[in-house]
């Protein structure tokens, strides 16, 4: 893939291309802002990083440049300004018909110059590598496990979990493919299918009166593309889902990684009426200041605490702490990993608003969830 590094900063540009070149990508750069279009002609890039605020031409002219010159192509946006501005730019972008997929504060960091790079390069991967055909063959799917809201005894919706269906070893779990996605540069098309699939899935249920959410998991990276919300959206729209039987699940750490970028996202998340989940809550380290300003809609208690409540009491008062957190916060609270009927009753008692864990159910096919669903229906609901 061809690159173009615009910055009139010469520093900039060879970091930058130091480190798009260790991913294979072929790199050109220009500081002379008059020459971009004659640059753009001549090199025709697959992906432009720009910074907006070049010696003589400000971003809004090169951002019509682009849009004159470059139909197709990745763009990241680069500018010292703050993050209202560069958000500014992404939309006018978008606007434009530019695919701009990420925006990036100066001064750079490293870390986030390569995500930026995995985003804008991540579905070039190795077509002949076994992952990459799975992806593109339809074998990375999804099981669905139920959420019930633990006063009604009702499902509320389903958690979307990725597998594998592997031709020789069968369905396999995240943590045997995951490190392999990341490496081969495939998380965001993953990510991709993957919205795609919970998406239509969720349409699926509303078309048997099912009126489900459908939650999904994200990463850091996906954290940092400005677009998504927007995407999301749009595929929701397409497909006639009201925006807010969509969640997006993030962890609590990576939620706090880089605060400023990730309210970013999550706020034009809730503002399209998405839900937010604040995932493994108990785990990471946020502060009550940060989670409390951040535009979460749900909280999920981390497993390893709900599976001990019942045996164990600092367990139990570390989840009824973090219950008690939640509803003062204004958040609904799901209770990750209930395996047995006690620990049931004592959310119930609590007041824990929904559960998850194999005590209900465990991860599976949409057909499967779907019998699943008219058994719980049937007699069930009654084991809480």
């Amino acid at each position: 893939m061809r690159l173009l590094i615009i910055d009139d900063e010469m520093d900039i540009c060879e970091t930058i291309g130091e480190l798009a070149a260790a991913k294979g990508l072929e790199v050109a750069t220009i500081s002379d802002p008059s020459k971009v279009s004659e640059k753009i002609t001549a090199f025709n890039p697959e992906l432009i990083m720009l910074d907006l605020l070049m010696p003589g031409i400000d971003g809004v002219e090169l951002l019509r440049v682009l849009a004159d010159q470059v139909k197709d192509a990745k763009i990241c946006l680069m500018s010292g300004s703050d993050a209202r501005v560069l958000n500014s730019a992404r939309r006018l972008g978008s606007a434009h018909g530019l695919n701009v997929v990420a925006a990036l504060e100066k001064p750079l960091e490293i870390r986030a110059i390569r995500e930026a790079l995995e985003l804008m390069a991540g579905n070039q991967h190795n077509s002949d590598s076994e992952l990459a055909k799975a992806l593109e063959q339809g074998h990375l799917i999804l099981y669905y496990q139920p959420i019930i809201e633990i006063a009604t005894r009702r499902v509320d919706g389903a958690e979307a979990l990725v597998r594998w269906a592997h031709p020789m070893r069968g369905i396999l779990p995240p943590a045997e493919f995951l490190d392999e996605i990341v490496a081969e540069g495939l998380m965001q098309p993953m990510t991709e299918h993957v919205l795609k699939t919970a998406v239509q899935q969720a349409v699926k249920w509303q078309q048997m009166g099912e009126n489900l959410k459908v939650s999904v998991n994200t990463t850091a990276s996906c954290l940092l593309e400005l677009s998504l919300p927007d995407r999301l959206a749009e595929m929701c729209k397409e497909h006639g889902l009201p925006p807010e039987r969509m969640v997006l699940e993030v962890t609590e750490t990576e939620a706090m990684r880089d605060t400023t970028k990730t309210m970013d996202v999550l706020l034009r998340m809730r503002i399209r009426n998405i839900g937010v989940a604040v995932d493994d809550f108990g785990t990471g380290h946020s502060s009550l200041r940060e989670l409390q300003r951040m535009p979460f809609s749900e909280l999920k208690i981390d497993r390893s605490f709900v599976m001990d409540m019942a045996t164990n009491k600092d367990s139990a008062m570390i989840v009824n702490s973090i219950i008690d957190l939640g509803h003062n916060l204004g958040l609904k609270v799901v209770a990750e990993g209930v395996e047995d009927v006690r620990t049931w009753r004592l959310l119930e008692n609590k007041g824990c608003d929904f559960a998850q864990g194999y005590y209900m159910a465990k991860p599976m096919p949409a057909a499967e969830f779907n019998r699943w669903l008219s058994s719980w229906r049937d007699g069930g609901q009654d084991k809480g």
